[in-house]
């Protein structure tokens, strides 16, 4: 029985979840490239927004796969 407090996923839960973060990660990394050639200040300013939150996604996903409420490995 798992102990008391651990979050155990099935392998697949835990392939989805590395898809989910690497489609973030490339999502971060478009919207980068775009951001340089933008030059209309509101559309600047919809990508600044949507990086720090796709960043904050990313974050969280990583703190959850590292260990906090999750018992396995990244690898």
């Amino acid at each position: 029985m798992p102990e008391t407090g651990k979050l155990q996923l099935a392998p697949h839960e835990t392939l989805q979840l590395h898809e989910l973060l690497g489609s973030k990660v490339a999502l971060v990394k478009k919207l980068k490239a775009s951001q340089a050639m933008v030059q209309n200040p509101d559309l600047a300013n919809l990508i600044e927004d949507s990086l720090n939150t796709k960043k904050l996604e990313i974050k969280e996903l990583q703190q959850f796969l590292e260990g906090k409420g999750l018992q396995g490995t990244l690898q």
